[in-house]
């Protein structure tokens, strides 16, 4: 009797915890806010601040440097990835995957956590897998709305050990400036038939 108990107490717990993994959701179509990124590789360790604007409608994402150096277009209709540089030199290239929109569906829910503590903001965490380089990354976004929060990759590249994190804060839900999607021609090339494809893929989200 007490090990029928047993079991249905456990069966009771594990119902509990399924029922507790939340709805794969979709992140809001328009926003734009700051980036900050540390990335180690084969090359050492780099860290960056960068302004992000995405915007699904015209499917479009945007990252500028804080020190104006450079900023990165992507326009996704056409797969295609520009860099523009502040010496006014553009290069093009084409890109493998298209950004997330939602949490896909083979994610895996790893768990919930309060930021902030007692009365604080619930964030759910997923692991997903990008197949190269070998990368498993855990992606964490808002309960209440799906708002990207952050990103932690870790897999290897080459053979060599890769680690990236991305945390994204004051997020709004509005293009200050849609020029961030400008791609200017020249310098870019308006010829895009003969472009090389990225193959090696470090952000989930954005797909580069």
């Amino acid at each position: 009797m007490r090990i029928f108990v047993a079991i249905a107490a456990i069966l009771v717990v594990t119902c509990a915890k399924q029922l507790d993994i939340p709805t794969r959701c979709c992140f809001p179509k328009v926003w734009e806010g700051m980036m900050a990124t540390v990335q180690i590789d084969s090359s050492g360790m780099k860290s960056s601040m960068l302004s992000v604007s995405y915007d699904f409608s015209v499917d479009r994402f945007a990252l500028q440097d804080v020190d104006m150096k450079y900023r990165i277009v992507v326009d996704y209709s056409k797969m295609i990835q520009y860099v523009i540089t502040s010496e006014g030199l553009c290069s093009a290239s084409k890109v493998p995957n298209k950004e997330l929109n939602c949490i896909p569906d083979n994610a895996t829910f790893v768990g919930s956590v309060v930021y902030g503590g007692p009365g604080g903001m619930v964030l759910d965490k997923w692991s997903y897998k990008v197949h190269y380089p070998p990368v498993t990354a855990v992606i964490t976004v808002t309960r209440d709305a799906c708002v990207y929060i952050s990103e932690v990759g870790a897999g290897t590249f080459g053979g060599v050990p890769f680690y990236r994190s991305d945390e994204f804060s004051n997020i709004t839900y509005a293009i200050k400036d849609p020029a961030v999607f400008n791609v200017p021609s020249p310098p870019c090339p308006s010829d895009n038939s003969n472009l090389v494809l990225t193959r090696r893929q470090t952000s989930v989200f954005t797909g580069l």
